[in-house]
């Protein structure tokens, strides 16, 4: 219904490009600041996923699981590859333009398509399962547990399909879904037998796996302004579990941590954000709209340090690594930080393609993917 003001709002927030006119109102990207290193990088193995990402600007993240690392490309090529030394253990190819996943479980890789095709592959061969049909395109990683794949498409339905033969068992749509939204999805969160699932409208919701049934619902944001812009108040980062509290936020709106159980808000700070949270043990890392990192305490939302140097670098979310925070950027940079005070300890450059997934950690060692399709894993020492 409203892909096209989806693709108009996505060209004019990159692109910095006026309806008006020509000219570009974008702020430059902050130059990169001088710092001494005390922190060396490894690179234990590089790799490429089979075709860039860059077209449409896809969150396509690699997925980790049982030793193996899988990646998907925009062109229709999965590859699962051996975590150990980055070589390839198997590769499909398959037939639909692929911007969501891949998502893994239940034995299955499954992928997401620009035309609302659902495609599930072995998760130890790469052959073809199935294939399902959602209502749009799917932009966010499906999840899978316990028989149940859960996809949240554009239009910001959520769907439940059988995991053994793709069937449609239940479907979720918010009662108010905007007109106006950023390009993007929020990927759900799914605990034992529930579904903790963010929308566009500002609302997060926790919903039955078997069923779909809403058990609540909760504002992050409310909409405000006279115009359509104004009241964007979407969901797009992927809400964090920890025990039994959700950390999630929003544009336009704010960042709040959440009672699983009682549906009850602990904290809630004035901080808005598309790109995404990371979490340790102590403090929750959020990149915000200006491409500023925020670290604050995850009990209290108080803050405890802000590095404001990527400025406009349209960063990552953070993800924590030791005792480190780490970033990627527009411009192919890797940025690490220490956890306790934000100050750089290293950088590293991939290439000159834009990363725009958070890295992966697995264990002591992070996973960086570019929008080229390169992959870097690297261990800190």
């Amino acid at each position: 219904m409203h892909k096209a003001i989806l693709l108009l709002y996505l060209l004019i927030t990159l692109s910095g490009c006026s309806l008006f006119n020509e000219t570009d109102n974008t702020a430059p990207p902050a130059p990169l600041v001088d710092f001494k290193a005390t922190l060396t990088l490894k690179t234990l193995w590089t790799a490429d996923a089979g075709g860039n990402i860059e077209k449409g600007y896809l969150k396509i993240a690699p997925a980790f699981h049982e030793g193996r690392l899988f990646t998907a490309s925009q062109k229709g090529i999965v590859r699962a590859f051996n975590f150990k030394n980055g070589k390839i253990v198997w590769e499909q190819k398959i037939d639909v333009p692929i911007s969501g996943g891949p998502g893994i479980g239940d034995g299955l890789v499954v992928l997401g398509s620009q035309k609302g095709e659902v495609v599930a592959l072995s998760k130890k061969n790469g052959h073809k399962q199935w294939q399902a049909q959602v209502s749009s395109e799917v932009l966010a990683k499906p999840r899978i547990s316990r028989g149940i794949v859960v996809v949240r498409t554009i239009d910001g339905k959520l769907f439940g399909l059988n995991s053994q033969n793709g069937a449609r068992l239940w479907v979720y749509e918010p009662s108010r879904t905007p007109l106006l939204t950023l390009r993007g999805t929020s990927t759900p969160v799914i605990k034992h037998d529930q579904i903790i699932a963010g929308f566009d409208n500002g609302q997060i919701a926790l919903l039955e796996l078997q069923t779909g049934k809403v058990l609540w619902e909760a504002p992050v944001a409310v909409p405000r302004g006279s115009t359509e812009l104004e009241r964007m108040v979407d969901i797009d980062a992927d809400p964090l579990l920890v025990d039994d509290t959700i950390y999630v936020t929003s544009y336009h709106g704010r960042t709040v941590a959440i009672d699983l159980l009682q549906a009850k808000l602990l904290w809630e700070k004035p901080l808005s954000s598309y790109a995404g949270l990371g979490v340790d043990l102590d403090n929750l890392y959020v990149s915000d709209t200006k491409s500023h990192i925020w670290a604050l305490e995850r009990s209290t939302g108080e803050k405890w340090w802000k590095q404001e140097k990527l400025e406009a670098r349209n960063i990552t979310a953070p993800v924590n690594i030791g005792n480190y925070v780490v970033v990627g950027d527009l411009e192919g940079y890797l940025h690490w930080m220490r956890r306790k005070d934000g100050q750089f300890v290293a950088r590293y450059r991939m290439g000159k393609a834009s990363i725009f997934v958070p890295p992966l950690v697995v264990h002591d060692i992070l996973v960086a993917y570019d929008s080229q399709g390169e992959i870097v894993a690297l261990r800190p020492r």
